[in-house]
């Protein structure tokens, strides 16, 4: 194991901030929060592997490996909590998918870090069996009030690509902490319930990468992967004021000709999980 995650095991999984549980399910619990806390807000500890709702909680999400629910958790902010959790069925999504919300629960934390508005994450939980995990999930905080701005660019009177102005500043935090979140797009940005652009969180945080802070080539990225995943209609409209302010708000050290151009140069390239996580600067346009 390497220095670098050497020092995440020592930071965030000591054994002091573990309890295992009857059920077989091991939680590591953030500084956050006190392990007598998780008991309280679950007498019962949520099982990773199951993809059966506990009672009382509002499911938000579900696709593939993923479940996501609301839980009732008093003690917490307005008593509730998310909860993600990756149930896995067989052996291959065990091996591939082990690691998921481990990956994800360390991610919010690097973010944090680095200034990143993210919700709170209080714990990290894992269920194995016969030495293989089948299950694991983390709980973060319920952005209560908060909506994402794919919700509200959708239902703009001003139209979605004037609205989309309202994610600038998360995409700008972004780029200013050399926080590359993989998904950064509409639905992951979360605003106040006044729709302020500078009260902001940045969800889903299963994919990241970590770089220099204002390092050029990363908001050509985030820019594009935006674009590319707002309503095809809008492209042309995000890729005019939009993007001209994206531009400015960030103090870009390209003119935003040259900029507009890498951009719309990325816009065709279509990348795998793998390539967005391992994106490196290109030296011109034909190399994007």
């Amino acid at each position: 194991m390497n220095e670098k995650r050497s020092l995440e095991k020592l930071q965030l999984f000591r054994e002091d901030h573990r309890v295992l549980r009857s059920n077989g399910v091991s939680v590591w619990v953030t500084d956050g929060i006190a392990v007598e806390d998780i008991r309280a807000l679950f007498p019962e500890m949520p099982d990773p592997s199951s993809e059966i709702l506990m009672q009382g909680t509002k499911l938000l999400k579900q696709a593939g490996q993923r479940l996501v629910f609301q839980a009732e958790a008093l003690g917490l902010p307005n008593d509730k909590a998310v909860l993600k959790m990756f149930p896995l069925k067989n052996p291959s999504s065990m091996l591939r998918y082990r690691k998921y919300a481990r990956r994800e629960f360390i991610n919010y934390h690097k973010a944090r870090q680095k200034n990143v508005p993210v919700p709170k994450i209080y714990a990290y939980l894992e269920k194995r069996r016969f030495g293989f995990v089948t299950g694991s999930g983390i709980i973060i905080e319920w952005l209560e009030g908060q909506r994402d701005l794919k919700d509200i660019a959708s239902h703009s009177a001003k139209g979605y690509a004037s609205a989309a102005k309202l994610g600038i500043p998360a995409l700008v935090a972004l780029y200013n902490a050399g926080a590359m979140h993989i998904d950064a797009r509409d639905e992951n940005i979360f605003l106040s319930a006044d729709n302020a652009s500078t009260d902001f969180c940045v969800i889903d945080w299963q994919y990241a990468s970590f770089h220099s802070p204002r390092s050029e080539w990363m908001l050509e990225h985030l820019a594009a992967y935006y674009i590319r995943n707002a309503p095809a209609t809008e492209s042309d409209a995000l890729c005019g004021e939009w993007l001209l302010e994206l531009h400015t708000q960030a103090g870009h050290s390209t003119t935003f000709e040259t900029f507009l151009l890498r951009v719309k140069a990325l816009l065709s390239a279509r990348q795998s999980v793998r390539a967005r996580l391992n994106l490196r600067p290109a030296k011109n346009i034909g190399d994007l």
